[in-house]
C-alpha cells in the first residue's frame, strides 16, 4: 500500500515537507467532519492531530492501516492510546515542545492579575486615568503552588526564578528535581500558597481537580490558574468562588467548552458570566500557541516519528 499521511490540524508547513521527503503522500484537511473521517481513514498509514480530532474504537476500527497516530502537542486524552496499543498502532506527541511558551503565559496573565493591566488599559482608552483604583500587588515574597510538574509546570518554575518567590511543587507520580523548588503535599499546597497553578493531564483522576472542596480548603484566597484542560476546573465552582471572594483571581486558557459556544457543557452565557470579573484574565487556549512552538511541536514530533518509520520500513 501506499505510505500517505492525514493531517486534520493547522500545523506548521515543516512536518508535511518531512514526510514528503521520506517518501510519504501527505493529505492536509484541518476542518474535516468526523464522518469524512471515518470514511477515508483506511487510506492512512499515518494520523496527524492536535487537541480536537478525536482518535476512538470507531475511529481506529476503522483505520485498517494506520501505524501511527501523531498528536502536535501534550494531551493525549483524545487517543485511546491502549486500544492503539492492542491494534498495533504506535502513539507519540510532543510535550516538550510548547512548555516554555506555555509557561511564560503563565507568567504575563499572573503579572496581569496582579498589576491590573487589562483593566487600567480599558479604562485609559475610555479616558479613565485612575491610579489608586489600579494600585497593584507585586509578585515578590508570594508563595506560588505548581499541581503536576511536567514539562510546563516546570517551564513555569523557572520563569519564577527571577521573582523572590517560594515555589511549592506537588506531583503525586513525578517529584521535582530541581533545587529551586520544594516537593510538597496537597494539603500544604492548600494551606500555604497565595497563587495554585494547574499542570496536569486530564483524566478521570484529575476531572474537576479544582472545584468547591478545593478551594474551601484554601486557607489563603489563592490567584488560579489553569492552563491544563478545561476540566481539570469546574467552571460553575470557579464562578461561585469568585462571587463569594474565596479566591483572589482566576488566570485561564482552556475551558469545558471549545469555543465557548459549543453549549456542549455549558451555555455560552456562563462563560459571559465567567469573563464579567474584573479579575478574571482569559485567553482563547493560546498558551502553547506560539510562533516558536508552532515549529518546535512538529520538529520534535516529527524526530520521533521517523524513528518509528525506520523500524516499520525495517520490518517489510
Amino acid at each position: 500500500m501506499k505510505k500517505r499521511v492525514l493531517i486534520t490540524a493547522d500545523i506548521d508547513n515543516y512536518i508535511h515537507n518531512r514526510f514528503e521527503t521520506l517518501g510519504y503522500s501527505v493529505d492536509v484537511k484541518p476542518e474535516i467532519e468526523r464522518e469524512e473521517l471515518l470514511r477515508i481513514i483506511a487510506d492512512y498509514t499515518v494520523l496527524i492531530i492536535t487537541t480536537y480530532t478525536k482518535v476512538d474504537k470507531e475511529l481506529i476500527d476503522n483505520a485498517a492501516n494506520l501505524k501511527i497516530v501523531g498528536r502536535v502537542g501534550s494531551g493525549m486524552e483524545n487517543v485511546d492510546v491502549a486500544y492503539c496499543i492492542q491494534k498495533d498502532i504506535a502513539c507519540v506527541n510532543s510535550p516538550e515542545g510548547n512548555g516554555n511558551a506555555v509557561g511564560e503565559h503563565c507568567l504575563a496573565m499572573l503579572l496581569n492579575l496582579f498589576n491590573n493591566i487589562n483593566k487600567a488599559n480599558t479604562e485609559l482608552k475610555k479616558g479613565l486615568f485612575l491610579r489608586e483604583e489600579n494600585r497593584g500587588q507585586e509578585l515578590d515574597g508570594k508563595v506560588v503552588g505548581i499541581i503536576g510538574y511536567g514539562h510546563t509546570g516546570q517551564a513555569f518554575a523557572k520563569k519564577l526564578r527571577g521573582f523572590d518567590v517560594e515555589i511549592l511543587v506537588y506531583d503525586k507520580y513525578k517529584p521535582a528535581q530541581d533545587d529551586f523548588v520544594k516537593n510538597v503535599s496537597l494539603e500544604e499546597i492548600k494551606a500555604s500558597c497565595d497563587v495554585i497553578s494547574f499542570h496536569v493531564p486530564y483524566n478521570e483522576e484529575t476531572h474537576y481537580y479544582c472545584n468547591t472542596s478545593f478551594v474551601n480548603d484554601c486557607t489563603k484566597s489563592p490567584v488560579i490558574i489553569n492552563t491544563s484542560r478545561g476540566a481539570v476546573v469546574n467552571t460553575t465552582d470557579i464562578i461561585d468562588a469568585l462571587e463569594n471572594k474565596k479566591i483572589n483571581g482566576f488566570c485561564v486558557d482552556v475551558y469545558e467548552d471549545e469555543p465557548v459556544t459549543k453549549k456542549k457543557v455549558h451555555v455560552p452565557q456562563v462563560y459571559q458570566k465567567l469573563f464579567s470579573f474584573e479579575n478574571v484574565i482569559a485567553t482563547p487556549h493560546i498558551a502553547g500557541w506560539t510562533v516558536e512552538s508552532k515549529y518546535k511541536l512538529t520538529k520534535i514530533l516529527m524526530d520521533k516519528i521517523e524513528g518509528l518509520v525506520n523500524i516499520l520500513n525495517s520490518k517489510d
